[in-house]
């Protein structure tokens, strides 16, 4: 398991790794597209990352909405 994603440039780094790997299996897909191959299993592949370069980009709102507000992003010292 990995760590959180704490701070924009965590989650900065993890969009663009995501990134990189979608164009790669992207790109996998349309080859075995086009050589008539079984898509099945790149076409699963692109959908899991797209997911989770959704959720990353849902994450970086948060944390840059914590942020803009002052807050850390814990809860800790924080008045209900």
């Amino acid at each position: 398991m990995t760590a959180p994603l704490g701070t924009l440039a965590e989650i900065d780094a993890a969009i663009a790794r995501a990134e990189a790997t979608l164009a790669d299996y992207r790109q996998d897909l349309a080859e075995r597209a086009a050589e008539g191959r079984d898509t099945a299993r790149p076409r699963e592949l692109v959908r899991l990352v797209e997911k989770r370069l959704a959720l990353l980009h849902e994450r970086r709102q948060i944390v840059e909405a914590t942020e803009g507000s002052g807050g850390s992003g814990s809860r800790e010292g924080r008045r209900p």
